[in-house]
Formats: structure tokens, C-alpha cells, sequence
């Protein structure tokens, strides 16, 4: 472009809209617009310099210098918006391509300023972190040869967090980096790779085969994922496999199988990896596996674990022998552990060997704990006196923590004889549920035989019966069960057949979030398993949803949903939950992205049927809670969506449709009715709190029929909006917020719009005098419900009537999208979407008043029996039978029509499931009133197997009482 002519104001804040930030600070990929840096080729090697200001603005995909293009009426905007203190530095990174390299500064990386701090680290100094270098060499210029101490961020471990480093000058001419050296006034800082980028956990190497996970050893600290069973046909003979030694990064198996592992070595550190020195491996399942060596520290996983983590591995079949003059430390999953800890494991493998130290889990735990393992395999003394020391059944020595509860041996395979530590259990105790104190719920299974052989088995191991979970074949989810298991396969593909409803005992914190990590009260883990495929609830519902975890963030019954990932066609009906910050009923969090890649919520809603409990706990700040989402990150959307229940919140803020939302995010034709009451707080009908810093928000074709009556301060549209304390006030120009096609029924609202606050100032004036850059487009609010006239931010007031009336509702489209009708909603205008379907007179429903068919007869839904084997009975389900006319019915009865039901199927109903009491028809006593229903129950006996569905009609009839 021509430098010579300054971008305008309209132009330079269209720029300025695009950059995003992902929630660990990084640029969104594609989204830069504004860079504290400059990066060029010189000598076939990337140099990157960094400033405290701005120095670059793309403009028509161009990066110029942003004095050039920026008058100087704005650059004290721009220098003071997007200034980062202590980013100066140059860096000369070994590679002669740029692509997907970018900076930021240490306030902008997760935990680190606070990591800095608890490293003694008082008044730090410059400080670069490089994004997209990950296996990148070079060296890091700083300004100054002052600095007392030298430190440098390592690789964020599996929580996204780094580690403070401190290095050392360099005193050796071939010394392994990372070093530093000062010279000429500066300090020169040499590492052999740069901590952000490629190979993280957003992005790891993806281990497809034999060649994939020999090549693991390449790079030690990286982060890598498994992506289907492997078998190891060419690790057969001779020596096979080399062992991986030094590993101390991150490896998931994701519960793929690693089959016919072959070992056959004299050395130390034998098994898939000789030696961990730290980092995480999990998820790993060994079959067949057949290791033999003679030496120390010798298993199926792991030979030496210095330190790290190990869980939710399993070596399902083989042996492992350790035998000879060096044999020492064998186990099944590790030979020795010298720190950190083992969880959540199992062995079935047999272990022999004639030295000391041998166990079913572990030879020997010299520090670091166990917990919640088991194992069943035989260990076996090969010596001819059967007297090596340190021999047990899980584990042969120990001085670290393996408490005795939570860990287990098969004593029978130990010919009944007890030793060392763990629980010893009969095979037939082993395959009990009440032999274990383990989360059955979401880490453990037990009950079919099928299934691991009846012992516990690790749910992440568990596949779907139907589905590939893949978009064309998504895992299909039939029970609660089934929607437990999503949370092990957090980017997969699912769709739901059939309602759930909880039936979870109303104690602890209930259910437990999908994209929970470690499933633990505020798992800083959450993050970095959020989940990133698509679910689709197919038109069903879930029912009962219960939580109670007030002291927990971002948490719903998804804790949050990636970019890229999808929720739609769901209903959740009757919760009881209480949420702390940024809790939503379908989400804690919807991830920013970018503008090709978004999270989004579609046509799901929310609703009341029975007992509705929903109590919101965002504590003090800028904080808040949502209907359907807690927070919207960049570029989120939601569409098509419905709340329609009471909610009692309890302080900060609260939105009927979400908590809060942040730029370039979009609400359309979503309503929101209920009783909506307040202890304390703000809120707002449709979000609580907007971030208004380069916002670029989208609200479209909403509408607010809730009660706020109840509430002392409670606004129709918005509660706050937030350019927050340390911007410049300035700053609110740069916000580009849309309101089209909004209409407030909210009775009891004290305003239209809430209050747009800079620093720490709360301004209540017409936007287009504050915020031009604001657009409100025929927005309305109904004044008789208000008890008020003036034009809020022009949200203009109108009469009853007047709102109720085409005329102005002109902008509207009244065909496909807008409704307007005297009998619903008194008249007031809704999305059509959104109105209830009309009911059978006589109606066949379920638990939480959903119905079988419709008012015409056409099917909403089945209920769901599994597969039929010949000769046998299914479990009875309830189903009521609802009086839906405006008047009271007597003499109603129900019953089956013999004709329409399948030949080898009979249909079995009785007014009580214990005792099931058979009869072919159910007449009802007494006056049934209006609205009410009598309950039953309905089973089917089978002469053949019946793999596929079917259907029988039911009947019912009635007279007016």
C-alpha cells in the first residue's frame, strides 16, 4: 500500500478487531494484526527483535512499520493499549523459515510472572518466550551484562505450565546448552531449542506405527499421542526392541494397544522405556508382551522411573523374566520407582526372577507414591531354593506411600501366600465392586465379565459397542453410561439415541464435567482435555443433571468445548446444580478460537418440567455465571438456543444466556424466559458481563421474557460492560458491538442495557454518545413491564400493544424466524423455534414430559430396551400417560393393540414394577385434572433374538369428568 497516506480511525480499528488470544496466551493461528516484533531472514537464519511498543500493523496482508501507516493523533492509543513491559531482546533462531513463529511476553504466558516470583526472582528484567520453535536451536540476545541471575522457562509440562530454569555461564567449549556467555555489554543466552510452539500439547506427534514410536527417542521432552492399536512385528528376533531411555516428556496411548512388545536383553533399563526421567505417561496398554533380561530395573512399561508420572496403564498378557547374577528390580509395569507417582494402573502379566526385588506392580518404590493399582499376575521366585529376597505380589520393597486400602494383589496366584505391600484378595474378592474404594463413576468399571475378565477396568479402555466416533460414524450413546465415557474420548465424534436421566444419589459434587482432566476439584488439568469433537443429542434429553460445585470454575455438563468443537440438538431438563465462576448448565466455557475455527452451540436448550434447582456462586469481580455457557472466547458462537427456567443467583453476575463473552463472539435467535430471583449481584437478561476491549460482538434476533421482579438489580440486554482498570478510557472506541432485533419482556428490569464502566467509572448514558462505535438496530423494550419510558442506549420503549403489533416489528422477519399470536404468550412476539410443539389430548411421556409421539401421532421417540435374546425378559421402564385437554377425564385406561405387535414379541403392562403384575389392559381410578398423569409400566417378552428396533401401538382413552 502507499505508506505515504495514514490509516483512518474506522480503518485502523477494522485492523485492530482481528487478533485473538488463545487461553494460554498465544496468538490464535492466522489472527496476528499487531506485532511487538520484527522477524526477517538474514544469513539463512530467522532474527527476531523485540520492543516494549508496537512496531508492526498488518495492513492488506502486508506487515508495516506502524509509524508509517499510523497517525500520531492514534499512536499513543495503540503504544499504550498494547504496550508489553520487558519484551526486549533479540533472538537468532537456527532455521531460515518464519512460518508459525511469533512472541509474546512473560505476562502472557500462563502462571509465569507468579513462577518467577516463587523462584526468588524479585524484580525481574527482560524476559522473551517464542512461540513455534519448539525444535528450534539459537540464541537469545539481551541488552544488558548486569543481570544477577540467568533463567530460562522450560517446555510447559501436561498442565500448560513451565518450570524457572536457572543457567549456567558457559565453562566448557563443547558445553551442552543451555548456557550463557557475556560479552561486548550484553548476555548471550544459548539454547538448544525454544519452549512455545509445535510438538506441545496442542499440537503432539502423532504415533501411528512401529516407526512412529521408535522415533520417539528423538525427542525426549515432546509431547506425543498414540492414534491406533500397534503391533511390533519387526522387533522379533534377536534383541527387539531398544528400550527408549531419558524420556521426559509426554506420551498418551489413549488406550490403543501396544501388542507383542519382544525384549530380549542383558542390560539395565528394559521395557517399552529404560528410564523416565520425568514428565507423563499414560494411557499405555501392553498385550502378549514378552520381556526377558538380566540386569536391574526391568518391566513391560517402564524399567527406571526417576520421576514423573504413570497412570492409567495397563499390561494386559505375557510374561516378564529377569533372571541371572544381575537380576534385580523387575516388576510388571515398572522395576523401580526413585519419585513422583504411579496411579491408576493394573498388570495380568506373570513376573519371574531368581533376584531381589520383584512385584506384580514393582520391584522396588524407592520414593514417590502408589495408588489405586492392582495386580493378578503370578510373581514367581526362580530360585531353586525359592529364597530371593523382596518378593511380593504387587510389590517387593518399598519406602515410599502404597497405601494398603487402595491397592491390591491376587493372592491366589501367589499360592495363597501374602507378601509385601498392598492388599492381598482372593480372585473371586478381586471381581467385586465393594473390594475397591475406586471411582467407579468416572475412572473405573466393574460388572461385566467381558469386560477386563470381571476385574476393575480403567474407563478410558472402554470402547463404544456402536460407532467409530468419527463424524460419518460417531459413537451412539444409549445411557448414562454411554455419556460418561465421552470424557475418555474428548476430540471423537458422538450422537445420542435415546434420553438420559440421572439417577445419581444427590451427595458430593454429583457430575463430574466433561473436559475435566484429572476429574479433581480445580484441576489446573481441565484445560488441556477440553473437549474438541462434536456432540450431537439428536433431539433427546437429559434429565436430572445434578452438581454441586460451588468452589470449581467453568463447569457445566461439559467444563469447556474447544475450538473447532460443537454441542447441538440437546436438552436439559430439570437440574438441581449450584456453580461457582463461569459455570453454564451446558458449558463452563466455549474456547477461543478463530474465525475458521470456533467453538459453537446450536439449537439446545434448557428447560422446567418438574423440580428445577439452579443456584449460581460467582463470587465477587468481574465474574459470572450463564444459563447455558459461563464464558464465550473468541469467535465462539451460539445459535437457536433456549433458557426457560427459574435460577437464584446468589452474587456477581449472571446472563441468561451466559456469564460473560470476549471478542468476535456471536448470540442469535436464542429466548430467555423464567423466574429469575437475586440475593446480590448483576444481572442481565441475555449476558452478564461484555468484555468490550476490541470487541466486535454480535447479538441478533433475541428475546428476554424473564421474570426479574425478584432482583434489585437486573437489566434486560447486559449487566456490566467492562473496558477494564488498567486501559485507557479511550479504549471503549475501539469496541464495534451489534444489538439487531433485540426484544426485552423482561418485567421487573430496572433498565434495557446495563453499564458500561472504564476505569473503574460507571457511565449510563446513550451510547452513541459514549460509544459510537456501538449499533442498535430496531431494538425494543416493553415499558408497562420496565415501569419506565426513557430510550435506553436506543433500546426504544414501547406499550404493550405496540410491541405486540406488526407494525413495528417491520425489520422482523415474521415468516420464517419471529411469531406473533393472541393465544401464546399473551400476544407478545417469540421465535417460532422456540414454541413448545402442541400435546396429544391423551399423551404417552417419560419421566421428565417428553413425549412418545405427538399431537398428529407421528414419533418423537423410542424406548430404548438394548438387544432381546430369545427367551427372555426385558427390564420394565415407566411411562405416563398425561391428561392434556382443558377439561378433567374419567375412566381413562390404557392398553397395547395385539395386531400391531411383532410375532415372537409379547408386551406385558402393569400398574407396579415389584411386583410386575402383567395385565392386557389399565383402567385408571377417579377424576384425572387437568394436567396430570398416571404412571405404569411397560415389558416385553421375546421368543427370538431382536437385534433392531420396532414399534406396537398403544392406545388410550377417556371421558370428561
Amino acid at each position: 500500500m502507499d505508506h505515504s497516506v495514514k490509516l483512518t480511525r474506522e480503518q485502523l480499528l477494522n485492523t485492530l478487531y482481528g487478533t485473538s488470544y488463545n487461553m494460554d496466551g498465544s496468538v490464535v493461528k492466522d489472527t496476528e494484526t499487531i506485532r511487538n516484533y520484527t522477524i526477517e531472514v538474514i544469513d539463512k537464519k530467522v532474527h527476531l527483535k523485540t520492543f516494549n511498543i508496537p512496531v508492526q500493523i498488518l495492513v492488506e496482508n502486508e506487515w508495516c512499520d506502524i509509524e508509517n501507516v499510523v497517525s500520531d493523533e492514534d499512536l499513543s492509543l495503540i503504544y499504550s493499549t498494547f504496550q508489553e513491559v520487558h519484551l526486549d531482546s533479540e533472538i537468532i533462531l537456527d532455521t531460515d523459515d518464519p512460518t508459525g513463529i511469533s512472541v509474546r511476553s512473560r505476562e502472557r504466558v500462563r502462571d509465569l510472572s507468579n513462577l518467577i516470583s516463587e523462584a526468588g526472582i524479585d524484580l525481574p528484567r527482560e524476559f522473551t518466550w517464542v512461540d513455534g520453535a519448539s525444535e528450534t536451536s539459537g540464541v537469545i540476545i539481551l541488552p544488558q551484562d548486569d543481570y544477577e541471575k540467568v533463567f530460562i522457562a522450560t517446555d510447559p509440562d501436561k498442565d500448560g505450565i513451565p518450570s524457572i530454569v536457572f543457567i549456567e555461564s558457559q565453562i566448557e567449549e563443547e558445553q551442552e546448552r543451555p548456557y550463557y556467555v557475556k560479552e561486548n555489554g550484553k548476555t548471550y543466552i544459548y539454547v538448544n531449542h525454544f519452549s512455545g510452539g509445535g510438538g506441545s500439547q496442542d499440537s503432539p506427534y502423532l504415533v501411528e506405527n512401529e516407526e512412529d514410536l521408535n522415533n520417539v527417542r528423538n525427542n525426549l521432552s515432546a509431547y506425543y499421542t498414540q492414534t491406533q492399536d500397534i503391533i511390533m512385528t519387526s522387533y522379533q528376533t534377536g534383541s527387539g526392541w531398544n528400550p527408549i531411555s531419558n524420556f521426559s516428556g509426554f506420551f498418551d496411548g489413549r488406550g490403543f494397544e501396544i501388542k507383542d512388545l519382544y525384549i530380549k536383553r542383558t542390560q539395565n533399563n528394559i521395557g517399552l522405556f529404560g528410564e523416565q526421567k520425568n514428565g507423563t505417561i499414560r494411557r499405555v496398554r501392553l498385550t502378549n508382551v514378552s520381556i526377558t533380561g538380566n540386569g536391574s530395573y526391568v518391566a513391560a512399561l517402564v524399567g527406571l522411573k526417576s520421576n514423573g508420572e504413570i497412570s492409567d496403564c495397563a499390561v494386559l498378557s505375557g510374561e516378564i523374566r529377569n533372571e541371572g547374577v544381575s537380576a534385580s528390580r523387575t516388576g510388571g509395569i515398572v522395576g523401580e520407582q526413585g519419585s513422583g507417582t504411579i496411579k491408576r494402573n493394573y498388570n495380568h502379566a506373570a513376573v519371574y526372577s531368581d533376584g531381589s526385588f520383584c512385584g506384580g506392580i514393582i520391584g522396588k518404590n524407592s520414593a514417590g507414591s502408589i495408588s489405586s493399582c492392582y495386580s493378578t499376575g503370578k510373581v514367581i521366585d526362580t530360585t531353586l531354593a525359592k529364597n530371593a529376597s523382596y518378593h511380593g505380589g504387587f510389590c517387593g520393597s518399598n519406602s515410599g506411600s502404597i497405601p494398603a486400602e487402595e491397592n491390591f494383589y491376587n493372592i491366589d496366584a501367589q499360592n495363597k501366600v501374602a507378601k509385601g505391600e498392598g492388599t492381598p484378595l482372593s480372585e473371586v474378592d478381586m471381581k467385586k465392586v465393594s473390594s475397591y474404594p475406586y471411582n467407579f463413576r468416572d475412572r473405573w468399571h466393574m460388572g461385566d465379565y467381558h469386560i477386563n475378565k470381571g476385574y476393575p477396568e480403567n474407563r478410558s479402555f472402554i470402547k463404544y459397542k456402536k460407532g467409530k466416533g468419527t463424524p460419518n460414524d460417531p459413537y451412539l450413546i444409549y445411557n448414562l453410561f454411554d455419556l460418561e465415557q465421552v470424557r475418555h474420548f474428548a476430540d471423537a465424534h458422538f450422537r445420542m439415541e435415546n434420553d438420559i436421566i440421572f439417577d445419581y444419589p444427590k451427595t458430593g459434587n454429583g457430575w463430574t464435567p466433561i473436559g475435566s482432566g484429572d476429574f479433581e476439584a480445580n484441576s489446573s488439568k481441565w484445560w488441556g482435555t477440553q473437549f474438541s469433537g462434536s456432540f450431537d443429542g439428536n433431539g433427546k434429553a437429559i434429565g436430572n443433571l445434578y452438581i454441586r460445585r460451588r468452589a470449581e470454575s467453568h463447569v457445566g455438563l461439559f467444563k469447556s468445548i474447544n475450538p473447532g468443537g460443537i454441542l447441538k440438538n440437546l436438552t436439559l431438563i430439570d437440574v438441581d446444580v449450584e456453580l461457582g465462576y463461569w459455570g453454564g448448565l451446558l458449558a463452563g466455557a466455549l474456547g477461543s478460537g478463530s474465525s475458521s475455527s470456533f467453538s459453537r452451540i446450536e439449537n439446545c436448550h434448557v428447560r422446567k418440567f418438574n423440580d428445577f434447582i439452579y443456584k449460581t456462586f460467582p463470587g465477587s469481580g468481574k465474574y459470572g455465571c450463564g444459563g447455558l455457557v459461563g464464558i464465550m472466547g473468541g469467535y465462539s458462537e451460539i445459535e437457536n438456543c433456549s433458557f426457560n427456567a427459574p435460577v437464584q443467583q446468589q452474587n456477581g453476575f449472571y446472563g441468561g444466556i451466559v456469564g460473560g463473552v470476549l471478542s468476535n463472539t456471536k448470540i442469535k435467535k436464542c429466548s430467555v424466559e423464567g423466574i429469575f430471583d437475586q440475593v446480590s449481584g448483576t444481572m442481565g437478561g441475555i449476558v452478564g458481563v461484555i468484555d468490550y476491549r476490541n470487541a466486535n460482538q454480535l447479538f441478533e434476533d433475541i428475546v428476554v421474557h424473564a421474570d426479574m421482579s425478584n432482583c434489585s438489580t437486573a437489566h434486560g440486554s447486559f449487566g456490566n460492560a467492562y473496558a477494564g482498570n488498567w486501559y485507557s478510557a479511550d479504549y471503549r472506541m475501539i469496541s464495534k458491538t451489534t444489538w439487531k432485533r433485540i426484544i426485552v419482556q423482561a418485567k421487573g428490569a430496572s433498565r434495557a442495557l446495563g453499564n458500561f464502566v472504564v476505569e473503574s467509572t460507571y457511565y449510563s448514558t446513550a451510547t452513541n454518545s459514549l460509544f459510537p462505535e456501538w449499533v442498535i438496530d430496531n431494538c425494543f423494550y416493553n415499558r408497562d413491564l420496565t415501569g419506565t419510558s426513557s430510550s435506553h442506549y436506543a433500546f426504544s420503549p414501547k406499550f404493550t400493544p405496540e410491541l405486540n403489533h406488526e407494525s413495528t416489528l417491520v425489520a422482523y422477519d415474521l415468516i420464517d424466524v419471529w411469531g406473533l399470536d393472541e393465544k401464546y404468550l399473551n400476544g407478545s412476539p417469540y421465535l417460532k423455534k422456540h414454541r413448545p410443539s402442541k400435546l396429544p389430548i391423551l399423551g404417552f411421556r417419560n419421566e421428565i414430559g417428553l413425549y412418545y409421539t405427538d399431537e398428529a401421532g407421528n414419533i418423537l421417540r423410542y424406548l430404548e430396551y438394548g438387544t432381546l435374546v430369545a427367551g427372555s425378559t426385558s427390564e420394565a421402564y415407566p411411562v405416563w400417560l398425561q391428561n392434556n385437554a382443558d377439561f378433567p377425564v374419567k375412566d381413562m385406561k390404557v392398553w397395547v393393540d395385539p395386531p400391531t405387535v411383532k410375532p415372537g414379541i409379547t408386551v406385558q403392562l402393569s400398574l407396579s414394577n415389584n411386583p410386575f403384575v402383567p395385565v392386557d389392559e389399565i383402567p385408571f381410578s377417579g377424576t384425572i385434572p387437568i394436567g396430570d398423569a398416571r404412571q405404569f409400566y411397560i415389558r416385553f417378552l421375546s421368543e427370538v433374538t431382536v437385534t433392531e428396533g420396532g414399534t406396537f401401538d398403544m392406545k388410550a382413552k377417556a371421558s370428561p369428568a
